[in-house]
């Protein structure tokens, strides 16, 4: 067996590396937002994250924290799932039906917040015939990543859309 050798740092140290670097405000403009939603390929569900730069590591906005925008298409079902980590959304436009745990389904409409807990099974259907259901989607993904926290009950979770 190999002989692997570890370090020692001070307490005081190993507390500081794991601060996170200070957050620099940032500004992400609407219509920027919708000319990349244009471009995107045609799906029924599109997802955009913010970012502080054209990183993967940039999508973490604030510490342990991620920001999307996401749009179900008219008639779209995003069939319902849960995962370690917590959704708060804002309806942006449209309306639609959120299913949470085994509760009957929730009409939705712009302006309504929703809180998802952790492991809360939950779904949408956007019930408009013209209009995509758009909403802001924060998380703590970022964190749940950070402490591989990424498996339900049945195994690992797969991500999508």
């Amino acid at each position: 067996m190999n002989n692997v050798q570890g370090a020692f740092f001070s307490y005081k140290n190993f507390r500081q590396s794991l601060h996170h670097q200070p957050v620099s405000p940032r500004v992400w403009k609407g219509a920027e937002l919708t000319d990349l939603r244009q471009t995107l390929e045609a799906s029924d569900v599109d997802i955009v994250a913010l970012a502080h730069d054209k990183s993967i590591e940039g999508c973490e906005v604030t510490p342990g924290m991620a920001v999307a925008m996401q749009w179900l298409k008219p008639g779209v079902v995003l069939n319902g799932h849960s995962h370690s980590w917590w959704h708060l959304f804002i309806i942006q436009s449209g309306s639609g039906a959120l299913t949470l745990g085994d509760a009957d389904e929730v009409n939705v409409n712009t302006g309504d917040v929703l809180l998802v807990p952790a492991w809360t099974r939950h779904g949408f259907v956007n019930t408009s015939t013209t209009e995509p259901l758009a909403m802001l989607n924060m998380s703590n993904m970022p964190q749940m990543a950070l402490l591989s926290n990424f498996a339900d009950s049945h195994g690992l979770i797969t991500l999508q859309p």
